[in-house]
């Protein structure tokens, strides 16, 4: 098999199999992020990804799952992406393709080439939105607005894709999360995808925010904002989803259906932030720091 970059997915894909499509991202400049740091944008040969095919399939006959790795797939030609899916399928045509997909990807494409690549096998989509707050895309380089999120997320549900969302707090800084998140809720509000990660920022050294942290420029959420910045978040979605959240990211570990569990798992934030001590978000915020991915 083929790694020429990093493997970066969901949780939730840990047990598929991975086949590399392209290398680093298209836009790799977020002020946050270090996931493709050294990695030039590139797209794995259509001879690579037979061989990788070929390779799995010999030892994995059947496959539920294809991971379709790189920073942002789906920022290919219509072309190139009807190419792959078709290749893909032909190897394992039970398989549900996933991939990740930048918000201006979604944008440059019709509701039209989206359907079509749907036919082709591109029929789940994981979109890093981070937030809905324009103040804190602006800040963090994200190269898109929250009407752009809008505008490519509403799209993909006019062509019949589904999609993941991934939430990214803390990017508002301190004194600011609560409100970034009823405007972020307000966005997916109008919005339907079938899950939403719950994830905060680290803030990494050799990154630009870490530079601006450094310098005075930003203002570090605690831990107690975070965790009620979630609360916030969730509290103010009306959707019908599922939320997940991992304790490499979070405080909290669940993966549940949103409004049944609503008042339940808000309060349970809620009860958690007020009973937390100077010293345990001095833990927490020590942990945060030892990580070396967002």
């Amino acid at each position: 098999m083929h790694f020429n970059g990093p493997i970066v997915r969901p949780q939730t894909d840990a047990d598929s199999l991975f086949i590399e499509v392209t290398v680093g991202c298209t836009h790799n400049s977020c002020t946050f992020c270090n996931f493709y740091d050294g990695y030039r944008f590139s797209v794995a040969p259509i001879s690579q990804i037979r061989e990788d095919l070929e390779e799995a399939k010999a030892v994995y006959p059947r496959v539920r799952k294809i991971w379709a790795n790189g920073g942002n797939p789906y920022a290919l030609a219509t072309d190139k992406l009807a190419e792959i899916g078709k290749l893909i399928k032909e190897y394992y045509p039970e398989s549900r393709i996933s991939t990740y997909a930048r918000v201006d990807d979604l944008t440059r494409k019709t509701v039209e080439e989206m359907r079509y690549l749907k036919e082709c096998g591109w029929e789940d989509l994981v979109v890093g939105f981070e937030t809905g707050d324009d103040t804190s895309l602006r800040y963090v380089n994200k190269g898109y607005t929250a009407a752009d999120i809008l505008l490519g997320c509403t799209r993909l549900e006019q062509a019949g894709v589904d999609y993941r969302m991934i939430f990214l707090g803390g990017l508002a800084g301190k004194g600011k999360c609560e409100q970034s998140a009823r405007t972020t809720a307000e966005l997916l509000n109008k919005l339907h995808p079938y899950i939403m990660y719950l994830n905060s920022v680290s803030i990494l050294p050799g990154t630009e925010l870490y530079e601006d942290k450094a310098k005075g420029l930003f203002q570090e959420a605690g831990e107690r904002e975070l965790v009620l910045e979630f609360a916030t978040l969730l509290e103010n979605m009306n959707n019908d989803i599922y939320i997940f959240a991992a304790p490499n990211t979070t405080p909290f570990s669940f993966f549940m259906d949103l409004q049944p569990n609503k008042g339940k798992i808000v309060s349970e934030m809620r009860a958690y932030a007020d009973k937390m001590s100077a010293r345990d978000e001095k833990m927490s915020a020590q942990q945060r720091s030892m990580r070396r991915s967002v």
